[in-house]
């Protein structure tokens, strides 16, 4: 009850920035992600091998955290600023963005591919379980009829549990990587401040 009221309380004195006032916005009405990159080498994985075909995973991260506060409404730019910008580098830059999040969509359609194999065969194991419950009911101690029917419920709702519920939150996630790989990229030159 204490922990209700303190955060009513807290959120009281709160107000909430929400749209152009939450995020920076370009002239085009596209959200900006704001990347400090001094070094050109700090945005690609310390891992690469002659050049840069991966991001840094901490600059994935940091993408993918900045892009979570963003509304689904808004296409992205991600602005790089670095020493030395040049057309060379925004290439290179743009084409490690396209693999990194298009490896990352290729995994969750792996993923979605799993979940919908999962939800299939636990519905029809569920079922038969089911329907095996319902023809040995009366021939069987009630103890297994019981344990039948109980695992043929538990796989039943596995089953729809994957496909709606697991799948949808695939789905999201699979859009925001969408919508990262989709991102314009700006390479500008890094100022001290």
């Amino acid at each position: 009850m204490f922990a209700h009221s303190r955060y009513r309380q807290l959120k009281k004195g709160m107000k909430f920035k929400t749209g152009k006032d939450g995020f920076s916005v370009d002239e085009e009405d596209r959200a900006i992600i704001n990347v400090g990159a001094e070094n050109y080498d700090d945005i690609f994985s310390s891992y690469c091998y002659k050049g840069g075909d991966s991001l840094a995973p901490d600059l994935v991260k940091y993408l993918e955290e900045k892009a979570e506060g963003i509304p689904l409404d808004y296409d992205l730019i991600i602005r790089f600023h670095v020493k030395g910008a040049s057309e060379a580098k925004r290439e290179e830059v743009k084409e490690a963005v396209r693999i990194n999040f298009e490896n990352d969509i290729h995994a969750i359609k792996r993923q979605m591919q799993r979940n919908n194999w999962f939800a299939l065969m636990s519905f029809l194991i569920g079922m038969s379980l089911f329907i095996t419950f319902i023809f040995v009911n009366s021939l069987v101690p009630e103890i297994v009829s019981g344990i039948l029917e109980l695992f043929s419920w538990v796989l039943t709702w596995e089953a729809l549990d994957a496909f709606f519920l697991d799948r949808r939150s695939l789905q999201l996630e699979r859009l925001k990587k969408y919508r990262l790989r989709a991102a314009k990229i700006e390479i500008i030159e890094f100022q001290n401040y």
